[in-house]
């Protein structure tokens, strides 16, 4: 699948999610569709800035605002989806922080589709961005598996990885031999 459909994909998801949590009466039903949530936006946030990411990175030449734009309202999204899954669904500031979360993830969408897809898709064949959804779609799909909070690197470190007993490194250390190549940390 093409790298951008797939995150279009997943965008549309999430934000049909939190228009679902918005709806439902149930606190129980809300709860545990937050704690999804919350799983499903860091997973979406690290595939992006794993592996689409450096890759713009590359493409984009001098102009890496929108990217570093970018990194900032994935931290935006990360903080919102955390307070929310702390907040309890009876509590009055559940509707706000559900708010927030919504208005900063329609902005990280339209952010992402209207600058960084679009050169993306200049600068990548059909067939890269391919390789990239098929790399993108099985880091999600193992993300959403092992439920990686947000403090376990989705990617190796130089040294000592995997730390022992971590479930993210046992999951993802195969994905790295069959793609032949190191998994590299952003920005190091």
């Amino acid at each position: 699948m093409d790298a951008l459909d797939l995150l279009e994909q997943q965008h549309l998801e999430l934000s049909a999610l939190m228009a679902r949590i918005a709806a439902e009466p149930s606190p129980g039903l809300r709860t545990s569709m937050v704690a999804q949530l919350s799983r499903m936006i860091d997973a979406h946030v690290r595939i992006e800035e794993t592996y689409l990411y450096p890759v713009c990175a590359e493409r984009m030449g001098g102009d890496r605002k929108p990217l570093h734009e970018a990194y900032e309202k994935h931290g935006l999204a990360r903080f919102a989806a955390d307070n929310l899954l702390r907040t309890r669904a009876t509590d009055v500031r559940f509707e706000a922080r559900l708010k927030l979360l919504r208005e900063v993830f329609v902005d990280h969408a339209d952010e992402e589709e209207s600058v960084l897809f679009p050169r993306a898709k200049r600068g990548l064949t059909d067939e890269q961005l391919d390789v990239i959804g098929c790399e993108l779609e099985r880091a999600y799909e193992v993300l959403l598996r092992v439920g990686v909070s947000a403090g376990v690197p989705l990617v190796r470190p130089q040294r000592g990885w995997p730390r022992r007993g971590t479930h993210a490194g046992r999951a993802l250390r195969p994905m790295a031999r069959r793609r032949g190549e190191a998994l590299r940390v952003r920005g190091e």
